[in-house]
């Protein structure tokens, strides 16, 4: 698939051949693991074209489940906060801590 970096320094990804670095407005051809998919669309810092519908960038109409913001915690912290703005709104609190406490306690709800 194409990836192309959309931010103004540099980027890199780990491909299945190993890590590639992209630069930025620069597009590479690669192969992503699933993993490394949901992670890169994550950070927001790149567009992706080709394959199919698991190659497209989420949408804006698209949400992810409290769970699927909460495995962000460990990357990078404004693309975590960023996604849990969506599920949390104006009640999104300033510190990883207690985002994380807020979407366990999302995530334990009853709909």
């Amino acid at each position: 698939m194409k990836v192309t970096n959309n931010q103004a320094g540099p980027r890199g990804l780990n491909t299945k051949d190993g890590p590639v670095l992209v630069e930025p407005g620069q597009s590479a051809e690669v192969e992503l693991s699933d993993a490394e998919l949901k992670v890169a669309k994550a950070t927001g810092w790149f567009g992706f074209e080709g394959g199919g519908k698991a190659d497209r960038p989420h949408e804006p109409g698209d949400s992810k489940t409290a769970a699927e913001v909460l495995a962000l915690a460990d990357g990078n912290f404004m693309a975590f906060k960023s996604a849990a703005s969506k599920l949390l709104g104006d009640k999104t609190p300033e510190k990883k801590a207690e985002i994380v406490a807020a979407l366990e306690d999302l995530a334990t709800k009853p709909e």
